[in-house]
């Protein structure tokens, strides 16, 4: 595994986020790598940039945004400027002049962290390596500073530059290609070989290994939210975009949705990389139907979301799985297990025309129902089934959803590797009702009170996929 890391070092790091609003790049580029690539060795394990540049674009819009949250901004920047303290550090005088306008961290091929940095004065930031408990050792490496925590590891560092550096590696380079290069901080992972370490550590037979080659991530200020970007590259991963065709139909009133499709080669590489013999028979045990069939129920198109309710919200999910029969027969086996367990039996009646079964579990009631042959539902709501199939209005025409879905370039209908919406404004008032009146401590309600919405999007092509998620302020 990788050096302890100095409490310092990762100090300094954070702050330079929290502090000065960072950016990762001078331009709005997307995909640019960034010129401090080159202090990093081909054979590195992680990289990550940091741009200290106050008079950046991203520092202007990091700060408005704390501006909208105060207890947020006090609270993160007050920990970091009290940690500061507590190393007999003070950030203007000690740590802005040391820094300078962009801090890198490198974690090489034999697991040994370094920082880089370009400092305004050297001499501050010799001082400011002297009042760390650790003992340091710097070098200068072209136009850079570099820190490191002995001079063995200076020396193996530098011999491994001579060999080649990150910039020219395909896979880091492809890893850059899918963030946006105007960020506050993006960091590349070697996670094939990370993996492969972490498997000598833990025993991998227990643990889900999804064979991801490289990992890469962005943090990124916009004018009303932050955006985090993460991307990733599973080796012989396949297309698994779908047409969101359900996600569709949800109901405008909805407050959290979720729309999943193409999961089958995820579930399959998920059951071969763990051990589910065991896991298997407690699902059986508890809902008296195979794990592999609950697996081949999922592995269509599926839209799960919830709307407010009576006592409970209510909880829809629909399905277009590949064998509707299957799927179906699946649904009965369920319900009148759990029925027995409720010491009840599942009732069937006529809405609309359609049949419904439903199952009593106390406080809450399970229908569900075939909507025609290829889509079948569940739901918890008295209306569930008739407000889905319903022409009514739906939440892809919200405006609320429109501007989630535009902050992660995110066009309804189009092929998709699933996506989730949640309206914050919306949800928060019932999962507060749901816990029984307990009460929100009054920082975290002023917190939460400038959030809207928050939207995570996943596409890419091939073995190659990217996460977004928007957290959106409210106006």
């Amino acid at each position: 595994m990788l050096r302890r890391i100095s409490p310092i070092v990762l100090l300094l790091a954070l702050a330079g986020v929290l502090l000065t609003g960072c950016a990762g790049a001078k331009t709005g580029e997307t995909g640019q790598v960034p010129e401090s690539a080159s202090l990093a060795p081909a054979d590195a394990l992680a990289y990550a940039t940091v741009t200290t540049d106050e008079g950046s674009d991203q520092r202007q819009k990091t700060a408005s945004l704390l501006e909208r949250i105060p207890g947020l901004r006090d609270g993160l920047a007050g920990s970091v400027a009290s940690g500061l303290r507590e190393q007999g550090i003070d950030w203007d005088v000690d740590v802005r002049p040391a820094l300078g306008p962009e801090l890198v961290v490198v974690a090489t091929a034999d697991k040994q962290p370094l920082v880089l940095v370009q400092p305004e004065d050297e001499s501050k930031l010799e001082a400011l390596l002297d009042k760390s408990d650790t003992t340091y050792v710097r070098g200068t490496v072209d136009d850079w500073q570099a820190v490191a925590q002995s001079q063995s590891a200076l020396d193996a560092y530098r011999a491994a530059l001579r060999s080649g550096t990150l910039e020219g590696v395909e896979r880091f380079t492809d890893g850059f290609e899918a963030l946006p290069a105007d960020s506050l901080a993006r960091v590349w992972v070697d996670t094939g070989r990370l993996s492969k370490e972490l498997g000598q550590v833990v025993d991998t037979k227990s643990g889900i290994d999804l064979g991801l080659d490289w990992l890469a991530a962005a943090l990124t200020a916009k004018d009303d939210g932050m955006l985090l970007t993460v991307a990733t590259r599973t080796p012989g991963g396949s297309d698994t975009r779908y047409q969101p065709e359900l996600f569709a139909r949800v109901p405008a009133d909805a407050v959290a949705a979720l729309s999943f499709g193409g999961t089958q080669g995820l579930l399959d590489r998920v059951q071969g990389s763990v051990s589910v013999d065991e896991l298997s028979k407690q699902i059986q045990r508890f809902t008296g139907v195979p794990l592999g069939r609950l697996v081949d129920s999922l592995s269509g198109e599926g839209a799960l979301y919830v709307r407010k309710g009576g006592k409970l919200p209510e909880v829809t999910l629909v399905l277009a799985p590949p064998d509707p029969d299957k799927t179906w027969e699946t649904l009965n086996d369920l319900a009148r297990t759990l029925a027995r367990q409720a010491q009840g039996t599942v009732t069937v009646r006529t809405e609309d025309g359609r049949e419904v079964r439903r199952v009593v579990l106390g406080d809450v009631t399970i229908s569900f129902a075939r909507l025609d042959e290829k889509t079948l539902i569940v739901t918890t709501g008295a209306d569930g089934i008739r407000t889905f199939a319903a022409d009514g209005a739906k939440l892809v025409d919200s405006e609320a959803f429109a501007r989630a879905a535009e902050a992660v370039d995110m066009t309804p209908g189009e092929r998709t590797r699933g996506f989730l919406y949640v309206d914050l404004d919306g949800v928060l008032p019932l999962v507060g009702a749901a816990s029984s009146g307990t009460e929100v401590p009054a920082d975290a309600k002023d917190v939460l009170s400038a959030l809207d919405s928050f939207v995570l999007r996943g596409t890419g092509e091939g073995d190659v996929t990217q996460l977004q998620g928007f957290l959106r302020l409210n106006d």
